[in-house]
């Protein structure tokens, strides 16, 4: 079970270091933050003096950072639709490339019908020979 003794517990600025003296100044420093109101402005003071350029360099740094992080996303944006542009033209290219290959199926099918329109007509006037009369045209013979 917890111990309810409050006169042992501390509260939260009572573990805090104690306050820093002015800059330059030789008064004496309480034992406590506790003791000490200014504790917060001067702590906040020191540090600023300690760090406070660093600071700065940081947020420039930082400001920097953040106009070549927007150069660098426009930029891949850009090499994005270039790539995706290279991509189109290698899938055309592989199709222009079969060309030739197409060329030559087309020139061995028309070929092939013509061979079998020439095989059709024999056929016709072999089959109007064995009856005795004309069998009548397609019109797409005629053309």
């Amino acid at each position: 079970m917890p111990s309810t003794d409050t006169t042992t517990s501390t509260s939260h600025f009572e573990i805090l270091p104690a306050g820093l003296p002015p800059s330059g100044s030789r008064a004496s420093v309480p034992a406590s933050a506790k003791d000490d109101p200014r504790w917060a402005r001067r702590a906040a003071e020191a540090l600023a003096s300690s760090s406070g350029a660093d600071i700065a360099r940081v947020q420039a740094t930082l400001q920097e950072l953040r106009k070549c992080q927007e150069a660098v996303s426009e930029q891949l944006g850009e090499t994005r639709e270039a790539v995706l542009w290279l991509q189109r033209l290698e899938v055309v290219e592989q199709q222009m490339i079969l060309i030739p290959d197409y060329q030559v199926k087309a020139r061995k099918l028309a070929h092939d019908m013509k061979n079998v329109e020439e095989r059709l007509l024999k056929a016709k006037k072999r089959a109007e020979k064995l009856i005795g009369h004309e069998l009548p045209s397609h019109p797409e013979e005629d053309e």
